[in-house]
């Protein structure tokens, strides 16, 4: 009777899964034809002024790269503005970025520290552009990022944000291979997000917002470190569109260990429960189209479907195992071992089901891949993702519903 239920849930949560994953792909080929290469080639009927601000604590080894990235960038000089905000760095990234000093471009700053929220705010309370955009101080840019994105706020006048593509750059370890795909998987949906106006997270990537913005519904908020997150269901509360623009790359590093990338996404897993916990009064209610009938219920109950999935498979494993290891046991190896013949091949429904998850997920990822590289190119990432994604995140969404169960908060680094 119990495995019964167990198996009456499971099939509750594989429906919902693979129905997710139909309405995604549907929306991508209904989108198909805006997939096209990058946009604005040429020059713009008008730009906006831009004021880009880059946060750092801590950044002496990368934000030098990060800055001459926004130096190349292929938008008019006059109408551009850098300002670096050293967020009470203790290494020498105030003496780095002195280099940058006489840039008639660049504006430096230092404060105090008080978290990545407080660095943007002083560079927003502190310019007069249209449009004001973030960029981490560990990521560069492609040098028509801007130009791409200018170019969307011109065709959308009632676009209050727009985000952009974010890589992986160059990945060594096999946990960054595997982000990479996963980063793929993400711009595929964040680019069917948009035209359904779902998405609910503005990255500190290069994300960008008009100026009126923040004088509408105010600055950044610390929101559990996810201040990314907080700020963009508080502007789908207040119905401001935000909007995807997949020919603008952004690169960044992902952790190269296990403890590292298990501290950032035990922040992000945190952060999205919580800022969404804040936000339940969205969640299934009509006015908010998909994001609060789809989108938001799935950033909540999204995880806990996800870990039951994962444990029913590992005790459906573990139990096959113990199975095997008795009847080796009792009968020997040779007996245990399965035969090989033309019907081999496992048909019954949970079998097909996963052949059905699998071949809808390399859709996805092919598509993924695409978006964000201009074509299809197969690498170990994919593999990476497919075989470890499952095993590793467990770890820090089983941690996040701890902290929030026992009111544990989460750090930067």
């Amino acid at each position: 009777m119990v495995e019964i239920l167990f198996n009456s849930i499971l099939y509750v949560f594989l429906f919902l899964t693979l129905y997710l994953e139909v309405f995604f792909l549907i929306t991508f080929f209904e989108e198909r034809l805006k997939l096209g290469a990058k946009s604005a080639t040429g020059k713009l009927s008008y730009y906006p002024s831009v004021t880009i601000i880059v946060p750092c604590w801590n950044e002496e080894k990368t934000v030098s790269k990060t800055v001459e990235s926004l130096l190349a960038l292929r938008y008019p000089k006059d109408r551009l503005e850098i300002f670096v905000v050293d967020d009470g760095s203790t290494d020498k990234t105030w003496a780095v970025i002195q280099k940058f000093a006489n840039n008639q471009q660049i504006k430096l700053f230092q404060k105090e520290n008080g978290g990545k929220h407080t660095a943007v705010n002083f560079g927003i309370k502190n310019t007069t552009s249209e449009l004001i955009g973030c960029l981490d101080a560990d990521s560069f840019v492609d040098k028509d990022a801007l130009h791409e994105i200018a170019s969307a706020f011109n065709e959308d006048p009632d676009m209050m944000a727009a985000i952009p593509t974010i890589i992986i750059h160059e990945p060594k370890t096999i946990l960054q291979k595997m982000q990479r795909t996963e980063y793929h998987t993400v711009a595929f949906f964040k680019r069917m997000l948009s035209p359904l106006d779902a998405i609910t997270v503005t990255p500190g990537p290069f994300s960008f917002f008009r100026k009126e913005v923040f004088e509408r519904i105010g600055l950044f908020k610390k929101a559990h470190n996810t201040e990314d997150m907080e700020l963009a269901l508080r502007m789908q509360s207040n119905h401001m569109r935000i909007r995807n623009v997949h020919t603008a790359h952004v690169y960044t590093s992902g952790p190269e260990t296990l403890y590292k990338l298990y501290r950032q996404r035990l922040r992000w897993a945190y952060g999205g429960m919580k800022n969404t916990l804040d936000y339940r009064f969205m969640i299934f209610q009509r006015k908010y189209g998909i994001l609060g009938m789809i989108t938001l219920p799935l950033a909540f109950f999204g995880i806990f479907i996800f870990l039951y999935n994962f444990g029913f498979v590992v005790f459906h494993i573990v139990r096959g195992a113990m199975s095997k290891a008795v009847e080796i046991s009792t009968v020997g190896l040779s007996f245990a071992l399965p035969s090989a013949d033309s019907f081999f091949f496992n048909t019954d429904f949970m079998s097909i089901l996963a052949y059905v998850f699998l071949g809808l997920g390399m859709v996805i990822i092919w598509n993924g891949v695409r978006l964000a590289e201009g074509r299809f190119r197969p690498s170990m990432g994919i593999f990476y993702f497919i075989t470890l994604y499952g095993i590793v995140a467990p770890i820090w969404l089983v941690r996040a519903i701890v902290n929030i169960l026992f009111s544990r908060g989460t750090t930067w680094r």
